[in-house]
């Protein structure tokens, strides 16, 4: 990695340092532009003329250097177009404690980042303005001149004034709230612990704060806009638990003085680990605890608890510079889904996590993967590691350290790690070395081969006579020999756990490119009880003896031998029939997770399916989910597990879509009537499914009761599940209204999403191709740069008879029109377009033979 001290526009010189920060703004939401006044103390470490702080679109009207006692006016001087002021002084400034005083002014933004603007409308339909920040990764130098950087760490007195009929909110408690002129309310918060700017919280708007639960003497509130009071009590619920739970695994205090949860109407992002003042998007903190689905309910307690890790992995020790921003991301992922395996162990989430791995192998088994960690520079690049590669990949070999390691020695080791760094930075290799001191092993020389290197290894078994031959080679899903590798590495160390389901379990490390493992007899499974990040390749002696013994398997071990079957058909190391072999076992399958795994599959082949071909993925998908849907039954039952809750609406809407069976599409449709008349209607787990189906097969009465549903809902989530259903329907004039809408009342958090739902629409993919080219400029303007990436990831899914041949005219027309952020995300989407393409070419128009 470059060091901190290597030349780079984007950053200050380290002439000076904060220590402390007094912030005041004079802020109202309804009027633009803002003022404020900021006072950094700090120090000057050699003589100098300049003082540098960054500043983005903002005006400084004053800035003044104090001094020994001395004051000097400094002249504001942009530096470059990155987001740097300079301050000259006629003269050098000496050595030591200094103090700067700057005023300043600036526009709430519209683009959800820095101090932005937020609205909602009440109970009567009168909208209300809100003024609220987002700072990661360099929001707050939109909001106030400062030394915008993770390691610049200072403390921050935060002091508001604000219209006396709205409320505020910072890190810490309020010490005062006095009127000061009519109509005119200051808030003052006490000054925080040492932390970083991109942490610092504001928010001011017609919020209702909840009573207060504790943990300890920590006060613990949801704070939300009128109205919602109904939805709080189940992010208390896993707050409560987590403060207590991670209190316990870190064996360090919570290290702020309270928990303010605050849902914010719009908002980029899921949620923000400002401390003391998290930040999140409604439908990730507030949900109806007796009448959610369980996917709600998971969404929720994994935000919480991951925000709430943050506090001590990111906010008490936090990564030197972007580079390390997995440290905090992909250890509040790992964390996450321990403490909530903790609070619902029922919810088995470990295994269900075992999704989100894999969509992170899908991105990193192509040519623009990336390292876990990689040199970054400009802002933008840290944007990029925001992805799943930081928070999955990161949290899945973090898991596959820990279970190597040992889960106890591993807790030793991130203990120590975050005692000796609170309060301050740390690098990766930081992590290694507690690791190492805790486990007395070279930790860094496995992990360093998963974290500074892309990709991940497809390990090959072939049968011994006492054993088995692992090999390992790198996964590509683009394979051909003239294809690039690009980030893909080439040698891991990988731990692997060997099962014989007749006798003998064993772990090795795979640090070679090839050896031998004594084993007990077949059936062997490699990567058991499917904790590795790798995909395994079967020889087909050995997958046939495990498919024979499918139902013996742990569920993450069928959950690792479909998936990998899966990618490897993807690929194209592997036919078609070695997959479609493993998906008969399916008719017997219980978990949602295995089963979400065949219906991704049924989807892509249904996609591709000639006319004439798809009846036959429709009968597959009849004979596989139908027996599924048979044991669970179209209702809710007392005895549901939560996995059989999740598992029946998967069977359903498979049954519902692809197989088009007419008995679910009639029971969906009579269940949408109740729902209409006010009367019944599907289970929480049901809805999402319900509305899709008859969305798909639906009409314009259909349309304009969820459309009325989306502008009047229950929830968040059921604001949520009508608006993207709106973009299943199949009419074209429907379709150019759901278009619309994304362009004009939907929020422009969500409208990128409803036009990537449009775009997946198999029957208005033209049309919706069509609306992108011609209003992309217009789309860039209106929508949060960093959601651009992902409103054009369903582009991948335009592979259907119909469309595909647009593939050429898709591909040149992002190449003349770059989008400003999320270049790397799209050059994935783009490959893994390629993936799919080819997957058509295989076997588009042989599905009758394969399938027949």
């Amino acid at each position: 990695m470059a060091p901190v001290t290597e030349h780079n526009p984007y950053r200050l010189s380290r002439v000076w340092t904060p220590r402390h920060y007094d912030l005041t703004l004079q802020v109202d939401p309804d009027v633009d532009p803002y003022t404020g006044h900021v006072r950094i103390d700090g120090d000057v470490h050699e003589p100098t003329a300049v003082l540098e702080v960054h500043a983005v679109d903002l005006a400084i009207s004053s800035a003044i250097a104090t001094f020994a006692g001395t004051r000097v006016t400094l002249t504001p001087r942009p530096r470059s177009e990155h987001g740097v002021v300079e301050l000259h002084a006629d003269a050098p400034m000496p050595a030591g404690p200094f103090a700067l005083d700057l005023d300043f002014s600036g526009a709430l933004r519209r683009d959800l980042d820095g101090l932005y603007l937020s609205t909602y409308r009440d109970a009567d339909g009168t909208t209300h303005r809100i003024a609220t920040t987002q700072f990661e990764s360099t929001g707050a130098r939109k909001a106030f001149p400062c030394f915008d950087e993770p390691d610049a760490k200072a403390t921050f007195a935060v002091t508001l004034e604000i219209p006396s009929h709205l409320e505020a909110y910072s890190n810490y408690p309020v010490t005062e709230r006095t009127t000061i002129a009519p109509g005119t309310d200051r808030w003052r918060f006490a000054p925080t612990m040492t932390m970083s700017t991109y942490l610092l919280a504001m928010v001011i708007g017609r919020f209702v704060a909840t009573e207060p639960v504790f943990h300890r003497d920590v006060p613990i509130r949801v704070v939300h806009v009128p109205g919602k009071e109904q939805l709080t009590a189940f992010a208390l619920e896993v707050a409560q638990h987590a403060l207590a739970f991670f209190e316990d695994y870190f064996a360090i205090a919570y290290p702020a003085p309270k928990v303010d949860l605050l849902a914010i109407p719009d908002f980029a992002a899921g949620a923000m680990e400002n401390l003391g003042a998290i930040t999140f998007r409604e439908t990730a903190l507030l949900v109806d605890r007796d009448n959610a689905a369980q996917v709600d309910l998971e969404r929720v307690a994994d935000v919480v608890c991951h925000e709430l890790a943050h506090m001590w992995f990111g906010d008490l020790v936090t990564m030197r510079w972007w580079n390390g921003i997995w440290l905090n991301e992909a250890f509040a992922t790992f964390m996450e889904v321990t403490a909530v395996d903790a609070f619902r162990p029922e919810w088995r989430r470990w295994e269900a996590f075992a999704i989100g791995r894999l969509a992170a192998m899908g991105i990193d088994a192509l040519p623009s993967t990336r390292p876990i960690e990689y040199t970054v520079r400009a802002p933008e690049d840290a944007e990029d590691m925001f992805d799943l590669l930081t928070y999955e990949k990161g949290a899945s070999i973090l898991r596959m350290a820990s279970e190597h390691l040992g889960p106890e020695v591993f807790r030793d080791g991130v203990r120590r790690y975050l005692r000796a760094h609170a309060y301050g930075n740390a690098e990766t290799q930081d992590l290694w070395a507690a690791l190492g001191e805790a486990s007395g092993t070279d930790v860094g020389a496995m992990m360093d081969t998963w974290v500074f290197q892309g990709g991940h290894p497809l390990v090959s078994v072939d049968p011994l006579p006492d054993g088995v031959r692992l090999a390992q080679t790198p996964f590509r899903l683009l394979a051909a020999d003239d294809d690039p590798i690009g980030a893909i590495g080439s040698l891991w160390h990988v731990p692997i756990a060997l099962r014989s389901l007749v006798d003998g379990e064993r772990r090795v490390l795979l640090d070679q490119p090839e050896m031998s493992a004594e084993v007990g007899p077949a059936p062997v499974v490699v990567n058991a009880h499917g904790e590795g990040v790798f995909r395994a390749r079967y020889a087909q002696q050995l997958l046939a003896q495990l498919a024979e013994s499918f139902g013996q398997l742990e569920t993450l071990e069928r959950f690792n031998l479909i998936a990998d079957a899966w990618a490897l058909t993807q690929s194209g190391a592997a036919p078609l029939e070695d997959f479609l072999g493993l998906a008969e076992r399916l008719r017997d399958e219980r978990d949602p997770n295995i089963l979400g795994i065949g219906q991704a599959a049924l989807g892509l082949l249904e996609r591709i399916a000639e006319p004439s071909e798809i009846t036959h993925v429709r009968a597959l998908a009849a004979s596989v989910f139908g027996p599924v849907l048979d044991y669970f039954g179209t209702e809710a039952r007392p005895t549901d597990t939560p996995q059989d809750r999740t598992a029946r609406a998967i069977a359903y809407d498979v049954l519902g879509d692809i197989a088009e069976d007419p008995d679910v599409r009639q029971h969906a449709r009579e269940r949408f009537r109740e729902e209409m008349s006010g009367i019944g209607g599907p289970s929480a787990d049901l809805v999402a499914a319900v509305l899709g189906v008859v969305a798909r097969f639906g009409d314009e009465s259909d349309f304009a009761f969820m459309l009325d549903r989306y502008r009047h809902p229950r929830n968040p989530q059921d604001e949520q599940r009508h608006l993207f259903a709106l973009a299943e329907f199949r009419q074209p004039a429907l379709g150019r209204r759901v278009l619309d809408l994304a362009m004009s009342e939907v929020r422009t958090q969500d409208a990128p999403f409803l036009i990537n739902r449009v775009i997946a629409n198999p029957a208005l993919q033209n049309q919706a191709i069509d609306f992108l080219f011609a209003r992309f400029d217009e789309m860039l303007a209106r929508f949060p740069l960093n959601t651009i990436d992902r409103m054009l990831q369903s582009i991948a899914l335009v592979i259907g008879p119909t469309t595909y041949q647009r593939a050429g005219e898709i591909v040149r027309f992002l190449e003349e029109h770059p989008i400003p952020a999320g270049k790397r995300v799209l050059a994935q989407t783009l490959e893994r377009y390629q993936v799919n393409l080819r997957l058509r070419a295989r076997y588009a128009g042989r599905l009758t033979s394969q399938l027949a």
